[in-house]
């Protein structure tokens, strides 16, 4: 039986063996492949009935002898033999390379090509083996995707510079009140937004606030809250609920999407025992604690209820009124700070911030800052943050 099979194999072997040429000529005549055989000179030999007609030429017959400068302008043609050339000399194959094809007709195309060299039992180098595969639309699909993201990279990096110099502008400089702050988005561009307005009644006026999402959009958002909330300064009547009820009433109906938390407040002038009085307002963002020097403890600040901003209808908390003492911080902050997360979900808290800023009492305000942050990192065990942080800090000159 193993014989009959051995006969019968060496049979259809010699029948595919001495059929050889033909079925070469049939893979030629069949595959959508642009096939072809050149001399050393980079005459076409043989081609397949689909480079012949790419070329636009009927049979096999009218592309022998002739070479890639019959179709190609000179430059394009003139690389594709000095790499052919490179091929004979060192043995090499090309394998799937893309390159682009300049037609002489002035059309440009990008094709798949892989190259092998030809070669006698004695090693004698005849001609060259092609196959090449239209990959024009994949090339351009590919390179009108990398255009795009190379316009979304330059259009981040140039919201990115507008918000390094919208945020927090100008600075106030007061005598007897030190003022610190950290911005830090979570990528080239964020919706936190720190901002010290001037104002028509000359106090120390500061806004901090949360704009909904992140990235371009969020940025937008935080560049018409600095231009309306300077424009609602210019009226401010140091009542800071009324300042952001204007600003809600200016910014109602330009949101598309989402809303916006913020919190605002100004320090009155200093009193004969050194003391300030800070007035305070928010709209969803009561986010302030206060460290007391002379107890050496962090409290909250205790405020009304509110609605977010952004909204028609909605209303800023009213406004308090907190008394600070010489050697006192107020600190408030986004809750990219307290709501960051472990490994395993667990939120940094506001509870972990009140020990944190109590712990760095000794500190300069600055450096509270940067061990807030550099805790809240470590706590997360992560380099990349989660949201958008963002911190103002105060404290009232001895």
């Amino acid at each position: 039986m193993k014989s009959e099979k051995r006969e019968g194999f060496q049979e259809s072997a010699a029948l595919i063996k001495t059929s050889f040429k033909r079925m070469f000529v049939t893979l030629l005549e069949q595959t959508a492949d642009r096939i072809y055989i050149k001399d050393t000179q980079g005459r076409f030999v043989f081609a397949s009935n689909a480079l012949v007609k790419t070329h636009g030429l009927k049979d096999q017959s009218e592309i022998e002898g002739m070479t890639d400068s019959d179709f190609f302008d000179p430059q394009s043609a003139e690389a594709f033999f000095a790499q052919e050339k490179e091929i004979l000399r060192s043995g090499k194959p090309v394998i799937n390379q893309i390159r682009q094809e300049s037609w002489k007709n002035g059309s440009t195309t990008w094709s798949s090509t892989s190259k092998v060299p030809l070669r006698l039992e004695s090693g004698e180098s005849i001609g060259i083996l092609g196959i090449s595969r239209d990959v024009t639309e994949e090339y351009l699909n590919k390179e009108q995707l990398r255009q795009a993201n190379e316009t979304m990279l330059a259009d981040y990096a140039s919201a990115a510079k507008v918000q390094q110099v919208m945020i927090p502008g100008k600075i106030p400089e007061v005598a007897d009140l030190e003022i610190a702050y950290m911005w830090r988005p979570m990528t080239s561009v964020g919706g936190d937004i720190i901002s010290f307005p001037l104002n028509s009644k000359n106090v120390p006026l500061f806004f901090i606030a949360d704009v909904c999402g992140h990235g371009v959009q969020a940025a937008l958002y935080t560049v018409l809250l600095k231009y309306i909330t300077s424009q609602a300064a210019e009226n401010y009547d140091c009542c800071p609920h009324n300042w952001l009820n204007e600003v809600n009433e200016r910014i109602s109906g330009q949101i598309n999407t989402g809303f916006i938390t913020s919190l605002a407040g100004h320090f009155g002038k200093r009193q004969a025992d050194k003391s300030r009085d800070l007035y305070l307002s928010h709209t969803g963002h009561p986010q302030i604690l206060i460290y007391r020097k002379s107890s050496g403890q962090t409290e909250f600040a205790k405020m009304p209820g509110s609605m977010v901003m952004g909204l028609p209808g909605c209303k800023a908390s009213e406004s308090i009124q907190v008394n600070l003492q010489p050697g006192d911080r107020v600190y408030t902050f986004t809750d990219g700070i307290f709501e960051a997360s472990d490994p395993a979900g667990e939120e940094f808290s506001i509870e972990r911030l009140r020990a944190t800023i109590r712990d760095c009492a000794h500190r300069s305000l600055w450096d509270s800052l940067t061990v807030i942050y550099d805790t809240v990192a470590q706590y997360t065990g992560s380099a990349q943050q989660q949201d958008d942080i963002s911190l103002i800090a105060f404290e009232i000159a001895d």
